[in-house]
């Protein structure tokens, strides 16, 4: 389902214009990958929980959204885009694709469009404006917070691979977490669980809108992360060898 590319290294301000006719062949044979705002979004948008609509409507644990048999995506229908008001950034910005680095820097590519795709393109406007009229904002800022949680993450395993036979378990738990590596019993992609979960630990009321229950949820799986087993083992082992150390030594005798 790789999709073949257009032009790269573009930015918000790169002239830039399409005009969707409702032609529909964007909506099949893709892979729509989905972070858990989306995931809350959406499920709000079908009245189920986030379990609820991982279960019926995703694959990978909540990271990919299911289709058809005949390659068309779970939510499309005879009208169209069944969850349009709340579909995820990927399709809000088709036929662009956003990268973000480690460090902010923000591009953009333009992917070819499907072969018999009716939509019309232009150089009338610039890609800003196409985001705004997508509604692109909110989905954007919810992706950036959840990448600067992955990279929260990859810190927090590498401060704890300091030996080289924990190198594999950064990797590991990477993979996992980007594929739905599970928090306890849940599911990482399962916002109101993890949200109900972390606001009872702090006596605290679980917010109602779903951009606070994001950064609830944020909050619950970095401060998992800060104290996870693997961190207390990990901690738990080096107090052992700072104390077998402090035991070997002789005792010190002064003399008067």
């Amino acid at each position: 389902m790789s999709l073949p590319i257009r032009r790269t290294g573009l930015n918000r301000e790169t002239p830039f214009f399409f005009l969707c006719s409702q032609c529909l062949l964007c909506c099949r044979h893709k892979k729509i990958q989905v972070n858990p705002y989306e995931v809350a979004r959406l499920a709000a948008n079908r009245g189920l929980s986030t379990a609820g609509f991982i279960d019926r409507y995703t694959h990978d644990s909540g990271t990919v959204l299911n289709w058809e048999e005949d390659g068309a995506c779970v939510f499309l229908d005879a009208r169209g885009c069944g969850v349009h008001p709340d579909r995820p950034l990927v399709c809000r910005l088709y036929p662009l694709g956003r990268h973000v680095l480690a460090s902010g820097e923000e591009t953009f590519s333009e992917i070819e469009p499907d072969q018999d795709c009716k939509g019309v393109y232009s150089d009338n406007g610039v890609i800003t404006a196409y985001l705004d009229a997508q509604g692109a904002r909110p989905f954007m800022d919810a992706a950036d917070k959840y990448l600067d949680l992955l990279w929260k993450l990859c810190h927090i395993l590498e401060e704890e691979a300091a030996e080289p036979e924990k190198q594999n378990a950064i990797v590991s738990v990477i993979q996992n977490f980007a594929g739905g590596e599970r928090h306890g019993d849940i599911g990482f992609a399962d916002v109101d669980a993890i949200a109900a979960a972390f606001c009872e630990k702090l006596n605290i009321s679980i917010p109602e809108s779903i951009d606070d229950k994001m950064l609830i949820h944020i909050q619950a799986v970095e401060a998992w992360a800060n104290n996870s087993e693997r961190r207390q083992d990990h901690e738990t082992k080096k107090t052992r060898q700072i104390t077998a150390k402090g035991s070997r030594k002789k005792p010190r005798h002064e003399s008067h």
